[in-house]
């Protein structure tokens, strides 16, 4: 069984929390351990925070979300609109030059990395609002029961 959620938030920090509190619901009814649950909290708060700050900072844009889940994973779309028609904080190869130029030293892009360690596919690209789309995909692994079994 396949779900479709969309969902529109106003640019303000304030509204994260809920965002976070129905992701962590939805990743548990789908089966993710405790320890995967933090992970894609983690990765969805920096993704919409970066939404919010770089992409759609006046409240009336606002983001769009879209999860959808399965039984074998969760995927999130996570849409800005852009601080204007031509202006994406998302250029041509950013992320690529960010993830091999990173160094401990650097004030910026963290979140980045971090949300591209922590799922098992990240991609972000410019959307047709003049924003950035990331989608971020979490895969769930199925420990067998066999594993389990002491002989």
């Amino acid at each position: 069984m396949q779900e479709y959620i969309d969902l529109k938030m106003p640019s303000r920090l304030l509204y994260v929390s809920s965002i976070l509190a129905f992701a962590r619901r939805l990743a548990q009814q789908i089966g993710f351990s405790q320890t995967r649950m933090n992970d894609i909290t983690s990765v969805i708060d920096e993704v919409c925070s970066n939404a919010i700050e770089h992409g759609s900072p006046s409240e009336t844009a606002g983001i769009d979300l879209t999860f959808h889940c399965d039984s074998s994973q969760l995927e999130v779309l996570v849409r800005d609109k852009g601080q204007n028609s031509e202006n994406s904080w998302l250029t041509e190869g950013w992320v690529d030059e960010f993830l091999t130029r990173r160094t401990p030293g650097s004030d910026r892009g963290h979140g980045v990395y971090l949300a591209k360690k922590l799922s098992d596919h990240m991609e972000m690209q410019p959307n047709t609002h003049g924003g950035t789309d990331v989608r971020i995909t979490f895969s769930l692994v199925v420990i067998p029961e066999s594993v389990y079994h002491t002989v």
